[in-house]
């Protein structure tokens, strides 16, 4: 009888302990909060919904609405979570150890952030592209021209009221060695997903001043970006109506593009690999892709010091289209013609009336890493679920033959939190670990 009374309060002060501690994280999170709104009003007014924690070491602020100051926007996200090494970095978050020193391990990733198309952020955006267009020249009317950037006019006309995408940034700090490795994606929903890897290199020790030290450095840098296959078809669609064309036919317009016509779009006269590379991206736009691996690290401050021609070897840059490596890089700028009594300056005095090519080594050219495939549910072993919060999942109910799929929110060492999205809101549901199956999470493999 001793022994269940024992036994029964030490469950009972187990769960007080829990519920105290999930108890002061929430109160924490949201004191701390409260106190960062009202910074920011002056500039928006934030709202959100609920704040969840996680003893693998996260927390997630739910349903968070901003309303940027003197604008008609609402921009939307569903969450907001950062995530460390379990308990540890949570405890040193809450009491501030990391407001001198970054986390050596972290990772801040945004689900379901909109933003209107109406509105006047996308208005300002218009305008900054077009601004820009107008400085390198490049002219694309329509938003219909070979990588000329992401045209709002386009997603309009396709039907797109918002833009909605998922973001995350991981972090991976060395302090002692000074090293930083970064992963930062964006998924577009329903228009495409890329991907930005850095190496960073030379990195300040804590506590000490930046003037007593290195720059920091780059040492790799890889890009990618996949578009949506849907996309392809609706933009190629669209495009070719505009222009009156047949799909076939707008394809073999592009195809067809001169020299002038390349320079207006891009900016630069393409040589004979790029241009190969860019009919290639027209024919099959799936994946583009980039990497900077110099010799050494190097400072980015420094490359206004070298010639524009020594680039390319300097950085050892590599170029795929569709995972196929493009091995002649060369290319020209055209002439600059100043109109009277107009001054060049910065770059743009440097390249004036200039047409130089420049050019990577073929021979060494390397094959890029193949590039990254398409994700899909992939079978994942219970143990590991842990590692894909805030993923979409499908789990499989062995009992009742049955399948859950949703966004894994938590997890425990008795159960898994699940959320899905249904007509009239999110609903959550708890899955005993015992009942699971299998699992599959929706990534790339």
């Amino acid at each position: 009888m001793k022994l269940k009374t024992a036994f029964m309060g030490l469950l009972i002060l187990t769960g007080a302990l829990y519920g105290a501690a999930k108890g002061y994280i929430h109160y924490h999170v949201s004191s701390e909060l409260d106190k960062i709104i009202p910074l920011a009003s002056p500039f928006a007014e934030i709202r959100y919904q609920g704040i969840s924690s996680s003893y693998e070491g996260s927390i997630t602020v739910e349903n968070i609405s901003i309303y940027p100051s003197e604008s008609n926007d609402e921009i939307t996200i569903g969450s907001a979570r950062i995530a460390g090494d379990g308990l540890p970095f949570l405890y040193q978050l809450m009491a501030g150890n990391f407001q001198n020193a970054p986390p050596e391990k972290f990772r801040l990733s945004v689900s379901g952030l909109s933003i209107p198309l109406d509105g006047d952020l996308a208005a300002g955006y218009i305008n900054m592209l077009e601004e820009a267009k107008q400085v390198s020249g490049v002219k694309d009317p329509d938003g219909c021209g070979v990588m000329t950037g992401l045209s709002l006019d386009l997603l309009g006309a396709l039907g797109f009221y918002s833009i909605t995408m998922d973001a995350a940034l991981d972090v991976d700090l060395d302090s002692a060695a000074g090293r930083a490795e970064t992963q930062l994606e964006f998924d577009l929903q329903g228009v495409g997903y890329s991907q930005t890897s850095l190496l960073l290199s030379h990195l300040p020790q804590p506590g000490i001043a930046m003037a007593e030290v290195e720059q920091p450095r780059l040492s790799e840098m890889s890009v990618v970006y996949q578009i949506d296959p849907d996309f392809v078809v609706k933009a190629r669609q669209y495009c070719a109506t505009s222009r009156s064309l047949t799909v076939d036919a707008f394809i073999a317009s592009m195809l067809d593009m001169d020299e002038k016509q390349l320079v207006q779009q891009l900016g630069f006269i393409p040589g004979p690999g790029l241009i190969a590379a860019i009919k290639h991206f027209i024919k099959d736009p799936r994946e583009v892709s980039f990497s900077i691996h110099p010799a050494e690290a190097i400072d980015l401050a420094t490359l206004s010091f070298y010639k524009p021609e020594e680039l390319p070897e300097i950085l050892n840059l590599k170029l795929a289209v569709n995972g196929e490596p493009v091995t002649d890089l060369s290319f020209s700028l055209p002439v600059q013609t100043a109109k009277p009594g107009a001054r060049a300056s910065g770059l743009a005095s440097q390249l004036s009336n200039a047409k130089t090519a420049f050019s990577s080594d073929a021979g060494a050219a390397k094959k890029l890493k193949r590039p990254i495939p398409a994700r899909e549910y992939v079978p994942t072993p219970i143990d590991q679920l842990h590692n894909y919060m805030d993923r979409g999942v499908r789990i499989y109910i062995d009992q009742e033959n049955a399948m859950r799929k949703g966004v894994l929110v938590s997890i425990t060492k008795d159960q898994i939190t699940i959320k899905q999205r249904l007509s009239g809101g999110d609903m959550t549901v708890q899955v005993p670990l015992r009942q699971i199956s299998r699992a599959e999470v929706y990534r790339r493999p």
